[in-house]
């Protein structure tokens, strides 16, 4: 009995990919790349849009006679939330599971207010249900982060109560800012497997390492924490980020530079202030290994908040490739539930 299930549930995840990486596909075109038989595609489909995942759409006339439907993701199937968190800024994108345009949203904060302002901003984006019920939140900010999804220390943001945002009745998951400007980077020449990204904000330096065309978090998600590379002082080490802007970046130039000797890089990436940028390249030039290219990216923040974006898309499309996590009902109304939590989310 458990093999035919399995088949199931393989054949409406061989669908519903296609579906999500096209943005809308006939059912001839999923039979053609599937393999699968027109019966089946059909079955597939009509579980979909029992779930209200998915919606048929009119395709455009191609030659005379009956014109074909797309399979599409429905408008309202979900919103995620994406944020991009600074110890003086909240930065956040909303978007919708079914590639509708993102909105952007901003909202200053101060350290001891920075729980209840995160929450708040949440609530907010709950109750406007734009894309429909909210489904999952990713918050990038400046601390490590384990593969499991734990927040460890250093924090810049050590006021963060993660408890009490994992309690808010909506699925929270946690990334390091390096790291998400890492897979922007990444996303973007996805050809280049072996790649340092080094970022300086306000909060402090990090690291963003692609190893394999995979991002490196390292045993315990700690892998990118430069800023705590010790450095040699007159009486004992200090540590990289605590150290003045000119020795700093000396010390960021060597260290560097020793990575990508180790690790055998094919790029590193750069994100700083342009005129630290222009003399950290400069400090790198004679240091770097043959082959080794130096590239920049001017956007820290919007690269931070772009790949936790594309993670939060990511990772909810991932559950619903696995199972279907969200009631019909609410995918029809595009509201949570009368008790105005997301239980449906795991």
């Amino acid at each position: 009995m458990s093999q035919p299930h399995a088949l199931r549930r393989h054949n409406r995840r061989q669908i519903l990919e296609l579906i999500f990486n096209h943005g809308g596909m006939t059912r001839p075109q999923l039979a053609h790349f599937t393999g699968l038989s027109q019966v089946t595609v059909n079955a597939v489909v009509r579980q979909l849009q029992g779930e209200c995942t998915v919606q048929l759409t009119p395709a455009p006339q191609q030659a005379p006679g009956r014109a074909a439907q797309f399979v599409q993701v429905a408008p309202n199937l979900g919103t995620v939330m994406a944020l991009d968190m600074q110890p003086d800024r909240l930065s956040a994108q909303i978007l919708g599971l079914a590639r509708q345009p993102a909105v952007s949203l901003q909202r200053p904060v101060d350290t001891a207010g920075i729980t209840e302002a995160t929450l708040s901003l949440i609530e907010q984006v709950r109750q406007d249900c734009r894309f429909g019920p909210l489904r999952a939140v990713l918050i990038g900010l400046p601390a490590p982060v384990s593969a499991e999804g734990r927040v460890g220390e250093p924090s810049a943001v050590p006021t963060l109560d993660v408890g009490a945002l994992q309690a808010s009745g909506i699925t929270v998951w946690f990334e390091n800012d390096a790291n998400l400007v890492s897979l922007a980077v990444h996303g973007r020449s996805p050809g280049l497997t072996h790649v340092a990204v080094l970022v300086e904000r306000s909060s402090g330096t990090g690291m963003g390492l692609i190893l394999g065309g995979t991002l490196y978090r390292g045993v315990q998600g700690r892998a990118g924490e430069l800023g705590r590379a010790p450095w040699p002082q007159a009486t004992s080490p200090g540590v990289l980020e605590q150290l003045p802007a000119a020795q700093r970046l000396i010390a960021t130039a060597f260290t560097l530079a020793g990575l990508c000797h180790a690790l055998d890089l094919e790029q590193v990436v750069l994100g700083l202030e342009a005129e630290r940028c222009d003399a950290l390249e400069k400090l790198l030039g004679p240091l770097l290994p043959p082959g080794v290219t130096v590239a920049r990216e001017p956007d820290v923040a919007g690269a931070a908040l772009g790949g936790a974006a594309l993670c939060a898309v990511q990772r909810y499309r991932q559950e619903l490739l696995d199972c279907p996590r969200h009631a019909a009902a609410d995918a029809r109304t595009g509201r949570d539930g009368p008790d105005g939590g997301d239980e449906h989310v795991a």
